[in-house]
């Protein structure tokens, strides 16, 4: 319709421009006035108007479709971008650690280290000739892996350690396990794993409060569990509770055997209390070994040792050891507690063990104990953490270098005690173990300065004694530091 118009519109136009010529090309000189050339004119400019605006309207309507093409065509692009976008690796970096993650969070990969410098001195007391504790250093742990998700359900963790109790290692496998999460709140676990086996079992090596474990709980963790140790697990976790069982076999840093070990292990844990000042975690483990490892091939010898040394690992004496019984089956028993009061932070546990021989001399039971406290400086409180069922390491409200910020900070205290002394008095021809009562009093200080990196001082007093053959007594005093870095 609009062409129509423009076409006859100029047709007169161009008429009347022809008519005006001629009438220009027939009288050079002014004429006079015609009515009709007057009606002409106002013609044009009726034409010449209708012109410009339907021009005018058809740039407004040509502007509109190119805007509105533009708009789709803007749209249409952006959305193969985001679509592009959605479909990338995504990558973070969360307090130092570098994890990447699939579009559809299915796939999750985060790279892991921790490593652990130890330095330390003993000053020692009137030892036997054969006990001398190590001064020095070494690297405690020195572990790097990675962790992550895989198929949504699916878990994993791998890590190697090259750091080691006294001497550096050469590279250990340290946690290898794949995982099945699919039937939350259960998990199965297989592999090389630490199996859940107590309060300080489960805390994790870079959260310990001291330098080591307490020696009652490290020998508790070693018999059937401790990191390493293959075997498969199902346990139940919530939010206010663990419970697990695993059938482990050998470490995986154990020197050849001729039938593996077979042991469960068990643990069940509740968190009692849980608010925004106060939480109060109770715990009750358990290890039964169903089969001890052979010593000798084709013929049936079995036996089983414990052992621990002064809770500052760079010496590897024994200070307390049973020496190898003859055993058919080993049971451990024990229960721990924690709690956080605001900044006050307190856990203590208990421990039995039993090892039932396959001679007709006596049965040995040992037992221990350890009671800890720290108080945080800076106000802080240990954070629970819910997938081990325990607490965590201070995280700084004013880390290092933040306005006014000068890191957490807390003193600490424990005691610990084991007694591997079973009717010492006796020959061990007779049944008597005298493996020693150790009794360790620690106290100290953590620094964090930042998420991720710590300092520990610690004094330790060591006191070890053996009923009837004082000779053989351990005394010392020893200052450790550890500078602790954690990805």
């Amino acid at each position: 319709m609009g062409s129509f118009v423009i076409k006859n519109l100029t047709l007169v136009l161009l008429g009347t421009v022809a008519l005006s010529a001629s009438a220009m090309g027939q009288a050079r000189k002014p004429a006079p006035s015609d009515p009709r050339i007057g009606l002409l004119e106002q013609q044009l400019r009726s034409v010449q108007q209708q012109l410009a605006d339907i021009k005018a309207r058809q740039e407004r309507n040509d502007s509109g479709g190119d805007l509105a093409e533009l708009r789709r065509s803007t749209a249409s692009q952006q959305a193969e971008i985001n679509k592009r976008l959605d479909g990338q690796v995504r990558s973070r970096l969360d307090n130092g650690r570098l994890s990447f993650a699939s579009a559809d969070g299915a796939f999750t990969f985060a790279l892991r280290s921790l490593v652990q410098f130890d330095t330390g001195y003993f000053g020692q007391g009137r030892n036997p000739p054969n006990i001398d504790l190590n001064s020095g250093s070494n690297f405690r742990r020195a572990q790097f892996g990675f962790a992550g998700t895989a198929w949504r359900d699916w878990s994993y963790n791998f890590t190697y350690d090259f750091g080691g109790n006294g001497i550096e290692k050469s590279g250990y496998i340290y946690t290898a396990y794949l995982q099945y999460d699919g039937l939350r709140p259960f998990g199965f676990r297989i592999g090389a794993f630490s199996p859940f086996a107590g309060i300080d079992d489960s805390t994790g090596s870079g959260d310990l409060l001291f330098l080591e474990r307490a020696s009652v709980a490290d020998i508790a963790r070693n018999i059937g569990g401790a990191p390493g140790r293959e075997g498969a697990s199902i346990f139940a976790q919530g939010d206010r509770y663990l419970v697990s069982v695993a059938f482990t076999g050998k470490r995986a840093t154990d020197a050849a055997t001729f039938d593996a070990q077979q042991a469960i292990v068990t643990r069940a844990s509740w968190l009692a209390v849980s608010n925004d000042d106060v939480k109060w975690l109770l715990d009750a483990n358990a290890t039964h070994v169903l089969k001890v490892a052979d010593t000798t091939p084709n013929t049936g010898a079995t036996a089983f040792r414990f052992s621990n040394g002064p809770e500052l690992a760079i010496d590897v004496t024994r200070t307390v050891d049973t020496g190898m019984i003859d055993a058919r089956k080993v049971t451990q028993w024990g229960v721990e507690t924690a709690a956080t009061v605001g900044p006050l932070y307190a856990q203590a546990g208990y421990f039995r063990f039993n090892i039932d021989r396959r001679t007709l001399l006596p049965d040995p039971d040992f037992k221990g104990w350890y009671a800890l406290a720290t108080w945080s400086l800076t106000g802080e409180t240990h954070p629970y953490d819910p997938s081990s069922a325990s607490f965590r390491s201070l995280r700084p409200a004013k880390p290092l270098g933040s306005d006014g910020g000068i890191g957490a900070w807390e003193i600490k205290a424990r005691y610990s005690n084991i007694n591997l002394d079973y009717l010492p008095s006796l020959a061990p021809a007779s049944g008597g173990v005298g493996g020693g009562v150790q009794n360790i009093w620690s106290v100290g200080l953590n620094w964090y300065p930042t998420n991720g990196i710590r300092f520990a001082l610690e004094y330790e007093n060591i006191q070890v004694n053996h009923a009837g053959a004082p000779a053989t007594d351990i005394s010392a005093n020893a200052i450790g530091l550890r500078s602790q870095i954690s990805l």
